[in-house]
């Protein structure tokens, strides 16, 4: 059986495209990066994850250790906390967390907004705490909780000051100098000035 020209150069065709070796399919990106990774680059992202690890614990471990002692903080300065800082801890303590570090942002979180939320108390903290704090109240809520151990030093100080400026308000009275009277300024400006050096806040 003879073929017409056209048949012939068909099949050719046919039998060119069948034989030809497959195309390899395209290398996904991702697959091309992982490819193209050096041992430099492994290496780096071993480090990278061992201190990622190391940052998780620590602050897990940071977490845990005030939870254990924000109970023993606020009784020991009951007096010049907000009233309601008691509270606070039980309505945490009440609630379920996540983990440790979620329960330690919503208990700082809850007592820096008591503490600065009382004018008394931003009278007693310094200029760069005054800026913090009002840094702190125009943040969104998630922050607030989120980054509410760069915002502990408020309560952790604010009661320091407030506790030692009451304490040289009572020494005044109890050597009978009048309030304002330029001795008791002295001496309150003495105390004060201890308790700022010890948290190196002026």
């Amino acid at each position: 059986m003879a073929f017409t020209e056209e048949q012939e150069q068909a099949i050719l065709n046919f039998i060119t495209k069948t034989s030809a070796p497959a195309e390899k399919p395209a290398e996904a990106p991702a697959q091309k990066a992982e490819a193209s990774k050096t041992v430099v680059d492994e290496a780096k992202e071993a480090v990278n994850a061992e201190k990622n690890a190391e940052t998780a614990l620590a602050k897990i471990q940071e977490s845990v250790k005030f939870n254990l002692s924000v109970k023993d903080f606020v009784e020991k300065n009951k007096s010049t906390l907000p009233e309601e800082a008691s509270k606070i801890l039980a309505t945490v303590e009440s609630k379920v967390y996540k983990n440790e570090s979620e329960k330690a942002n919503a208990v700082r979180k809850n007592l820096i907004e008591s503490f600065i939320e009382k004018q008394e108390n931003m009278d007693f903290l310094s200029d760069s705490l005054k800026a913090k704090a009002l840094t702190f109240k125009n943040l969104a809520e998630t922050d607030k909780e989120r980054r509410s151990n760069e915002f502990w030093d408020l309560v952790d100080i604010g009661v320091e000051l407030k506790f030692n400026k009451n304490k040289a308000k009572e020494l005044n009275i109890a050597k009978g100098i009048p309030a304002g009277g330029s001795s008791g300024n002295i001496l309150q400006d003495k105390i004060l000035a201890k308790a700022k050096e010890k948290f190196n806040h002026k």
